[in-house]
């Protein structure tokens, strides 16, 4: 027999779990408003039955954007993953208990069919902007204001018919006028609120798919002194941790996260180690303004389009919820 269950019991469950964050949304909205329509990532292709979608935040913890080699970052970036698929699990089985399904969708996964396997199977930071959670960022990172774009993702898909959260429609990202995921991008590849992903998965994704088939590729057509030298190299080394342990293959690179303003976490970790962006160039600084620019003519920008600008923030920046929280942040820290 099913439950009488609430969002708001679903989101303490959630908490409950482990997780940080939790939200809400709807699978008849997310079926009407795929991110891509080319491809689209929709619940109802996993299953017809879905109603909710549950969103979970989990926090990455802040050492790994202070270490100075990447390997840190990646590990631990790593571990945040394979919890977040525990918590999810967590919650799969309580909404079982009470007379629902939980399909837990896995949080770095792709589906080969869209997009030449570059998309998931669901958009998770698209799924937690219609939850209410944030929204994204110049370079298309989800962001909310606890943590700005230091926040891993993981969904829930039931068929318990939940109250959704409503998107935000105040734009979190400080945009054109900060740039500074613009400036620390090792590959250059943030756009106005878009992004050259094949350029980020090249820092992204270190040991991802496309690098894991080229090694392959060149070990089956190199002669005998060739192969011994792919199976002695410390290349093969990290291919082989990316398919053992899923190190490298998503979300290696913190360059954009670790300088983002936003969020709680950067102000009390983050503020004075990254406050100068060495990577900055005059180009960078130019294209910023270029993109601000453009923003303020009103000029035809992809990324703000009237079907994306739904998750960037229709109301555009102006600094309101940025400050709640740091009032929030405050008190909290004043009653400790």
């Amino acid at each position: 027999m099913k439950s009488n269950i609430t969002s708001e019991k679903v989101k303490q469950i959630v908490l409950d779990c482990g997780g940080d964050l939790a939200g809400i949304a709807s699978t008849k909205t997310l079926n009407a408003f795929p991110p891509d329509p080319r491809w689209p990532q929709t619940p109802e292709r996993m299953t017809p039955d879905a109603k909710s979608v549950i969103v979970i935040g989990l926090r990455v913890p802040v050492a790994g954007f202070r270490a100075r080699e990447p390997e840190p970052y990646q590990m631990m970036n790593m571990m945040n993953n394979r919890r977040l698929d525990k918590i999810a699990r967590k919650v799969s089985e309580v909404l079982e208990k009470q007379g629902y399904f939980g399909l837990v969708m896995n949080n770095n996964s792709t589906d080969w069919r869209l997009k030449s396997g570059t998309y998931g199977h669901l958009s998770l930071r698209h799924l937690a902007v219609e939850a209410g959670m944030g929204t994204l960022g110049l370079g298309v990172n989800f962001m909310c204001v606890e943590y700005g774009p230091r926040v891993n993702l993981a969904v829930v898909i039931t068929d318990a018919r939940l109250e959704p959260g409503t998107p935000l429609t105040e734009q979190l990202c400080v945009g054109e006028g900060c740039s500074r995921c613009l400036y620390a991008c090792p590959t250059d590849s943030v756009l106005h609120f878009h992004i050259d992903k094949r350029g980020c998965s090249t820092k992204a994704q270190v040991t991802g798919f496309y690098g894991a088939a080229d090694i392959f590729d060149k070990f089956l057509h190199a002669d005998d002194d060739g192969r011994k030298e792919i199976l002695k190299s410390n290349t093969l080394m990290k291919y082989w941790q990316g398919l053992t342990r899923v190190w490298g293959c998503f979300g290696t690179c913190p360059r954009c996260t670790a300088v983002c303003p936003v969020g709680d976490d950067y102000h009390a970790h983050l503020a004075d180690d990254q406050k100068v962006i060495p990577e900055t160039t005059p180009e960078r600084v130019a294209k910023g303004k270029e993109y601000q620019s453009a923003r303020r003519a009103g000029d035809e920008v992809p990324g703000l389009s009237d079907w994306n600008i739904r998750w960037v923030g229709p109301d555009g920046y102006n600094g309101k919820a940025a400050k709640e929280q740091r009032k929030k942040f405050r008190a909290q820290k004043e009653a400790e």
